[in-house]
């Protein structure tokens, strides 16, 4: 190997440190985005699974009734 090529650089070293410190807070704001909407998500499924309680409830409450309409008229 030529001097010329064992003292060039690599690409990868040449990150500034204020590089990194614009990379380390871009990543950490995308992380408590991340945090947020996961708890967002979390809310949304607690009242999701509420609403579809509710309803299987409603439903099989209006089955029992039917069926104990029916029953009755024999």
């Amino acid at each position: 190997m030529s001097p010329a090529e064992e003292q060039a650089p690599s690409k990868g070293s040449d990150c500034e440190p204020a590089d990194l410190a614009q990379a380390y807070r871009e990543l950490a704001k995308g992380e408590q985005a991340a945090t947020a909407l996961e708890a967002n998500l979390t809310n949304l499924e607690s009242k999701l699974d509420a609403m579809l309680a509710a309803l299987e409830e409603k439903a099989s409450g209006a089955e029992g009734k039917a069926q104990g309409d029916g029953e009755s008229g024999k």
